[in-house]
């Protein structure tokens, strides 16, 4: 039985991007469809005019509910079918960070804050006031700005 193109590009999707996302622990990713495309062309014999499967078979449903994925954004034109697509996912129920062994100590890595901690707290709380500078950038440089030196 022939393997679907668009189980191909959900087996790839998931060897390239879910599955190391799961291993380091983080409960956010992205996959650019440029990058994953490229590799199906490479790797996988994947046909060249075959951009818009790809994209649809990243936001399928059959994909998010087999990894337990939710689709926070897409980046890229209206049409939602171009190689300059970015999907942003995050997992509906956060995957366990690696822990390894360091000097006695577990280290976790990945993105994920520890569960109860003070930082949990505050995370997010800047989001709005850093979008209405225009981003983090932005806003630390309005705020390492002088007022009364720009007066002088």
């Amino acid at each position: 039985m022939a393997v679907d193109l668009s189980d191909r590009v959900r087996a790839r999707a998931r060897m390239d991007y879910v599955e190391p996302a799961e291993k380091r622990g983080r409960t956010r990713f992205s996959i650019p469809v440029r990058d994953l495309f490229d590799s199906l062309v490479t790797n996988d014999g994947f046909p060249r005019r075959n951009v818009p499967q790809v994209c649809d078979a990243l936001r399928s449903q059959k994909f998010l509910r087999r990894y337990g994925l939710e689709i926070e954004k897409i980046e890229g034109p209206p049409s939602q079918t171009s190689t300059t697509v970015v999907f942003h996912y995050r997992f509906q129920s956060a995957p366990a960070p690696i822990q390894e062994k360091a000097s006695g100590k577990n280290v976790t890595h990945g993105d994920r804050k520890p569960s109860g901690s003070p930082i949990d707290k505050i995370y997010g709380l800047m989001k709005e006031e850093f979008a209405a500078y225009g981003g983090g950038e932005a806003f630390l440089k309005w705020l390492r700005t002088d007022p009364e030196k720009d007066r002088r």
